[in-house]
């Protein structure tokens, strides 16, 4: 009898327990897998796809406007073509949601970010469930996207530069009582009246971003300075429309390369240079004249 309790025992130490832990362990993991599961999970097919093309309207609609995917870092904000096996999932959704948040608490990454990008703070997207998981399905997948044809973000209809520049200067009022650009942007061509400095000057804002971002920044105007104030009061469309003309004829303005001005700038110091040496020549000869004629007559009274 003794001898089996001890092989028993032995039993239970060596094999039992271990067994049982590992059981125990197994359990745990699969229930975890079951009910909890990852953040979003991973579709295929025809659903990535779709998930993938409702997360590029988004993108366009409040990320491009600061943000490429494949063309390097902007000033506003980071290339965010792999940005999903950079950062942790449920990292991009804390600082979707709030990325003053995260640098309030501390966090690292967003404070490095931050201060690389000029300390131009993100602002939040405020994304339901469903557009945050579109978005990062996006971001994950960007050519499922391309399987269809990208949906038109700019209209075909062609904005009115007239009532683009009156909109700018506040001339003509915002239909939802938004303040005018000119309030806080500079912009060429308007004198004095356009050297306003409390936001960035908007003389290229065409030429960075094209029509599209142009859109998109207009109808997002997702920045910390301008939510207070469109947030309740965003530009209709048409208005949208005028100002994005406008923008772009504010383009077309700017003033002439400096390679265009070369040829003009290099006659000019030709006629200068010809000028100054015409005169030192005259000086010269006039000083030279006496010396010659002295040299002349000493050798005449030698001859």
């Amino acid at each position: 009898m003794k001898t089996r309790g001890w092989r028993a025992d032995l039993y239970r130490l060596t094999l039992g327990l271990p067994l049982r832990y590992s059981l125990v362990f197994g359990a745990t993991v699969l229930s975890g897998l079951l009910f909890v599961g990852p953040a979003f999970s991973q579709p295929t097919g025809a659903e990535l796809t779709r998930l993938a093309e409702q997360g590029e309207n988004l993108y366009r609609q409040k990320c491009l406007a600061c943000h490429s995917i494949g063309e390097g870092d902007r000033a506003t904000g980071p290339d965010l073509a792999g940005v999903t096996e950079r950062r942790d999932q449920e990292w991009l959704i804390d600082f979707i949601e709030d990325p003053a948040k995260m640098v309030a608490a501390g966090d690292p990454i967003a404070i490095q970010l931050l201060a690389k990008f000029n300390n131009l703070p993100m602002p939040s997207l405020r994304l339901d469930a469903d557009q945050m998981e579109a978005l990062l399905i996006y971001l994950a997948h960007p050519e499922e996207a391309a399987h269809h044809e990208q949906q038109q973000l700019v209209s075909e209809a062609v904005g009115n530069v007239t009532r683009g520049e009156q909109l700018y200067a506040g001339s003509l009022a915002m239909t939802n009582g938004g303040s005018p650009c000119i309030a806080c942007h500079a912009l060429s061509g308007l004198g004095s009246a356009g050297a306003a400095n409390y936001g960035p000057d908007l003389s290229g804002l065409y030429t960075d971003y094209e029509a599209e971002g142009v859109m998109a920044v207009l109808e997002s105007l997702a920045f910390p300075g301008m939510e207070a104030i469109y947030a309740s009061r965003p530009l209709t469309e048409t208005e949208r429309l005028d100002l994005t003309a406008y923008f772009a004829q504010v383009a077309e303005q700017q003033a002439p390369p400096a390679s265009s001005l070369a040829g003009p700038i290099l006659l000019g110091v030709v006629i200068v240079f010809a000028i100054v040496a015409l005169m030192g020549l005259r000086r010269f000869k006039g000083a030279r004249q006496p010396l010659v004629d002295q040299v002349r007559k000493q050798r005449g009274m030698r001859a």
